[in-house]
């Protein structure tokens, strides 16, 4: 039990100290920057992160939208495959 709880103050604690390690959002190139002190002070107070020593790129986090799926009547056939083929109309 106390592994257990080690190991999940471990997480816990890194997460704390380096949130962004936890980060898996959808980034996208923004800039490039000589040095890395550049693209920190360039990103001061956003989201952003930077990547890289010399040079470094910094990415900006986009916006999570999700497209309509466009739907319709599928019609069932037989075909070779064996869980049948569908088409749609």
């Amino acid at each position: 039990m106390s592994a257990i709880l080690a190991v999940l103050g471990i997480i816990w604690g890194g997460y704390i100290v380096q949130p962004q390690w936890f980060d898996d959002g959808p980034y996208e190139f923004d800039q490039q920057y000589e040095t890395l002190a550049e693209c920190q002070i360039a990103k001061s107070g956003t989201d952003d992160i930077c990547v890289g020593e010399q040079p470094s790129k910094r990415f900006k986090i986009t916006d999570n939208v999700e497209a309509e799926v466009a739907s319709s009547k599928l019609d069932f056939t037989q075909c070779d495959y064996w869980a049948g083929c569908y088409y749609k109309e």
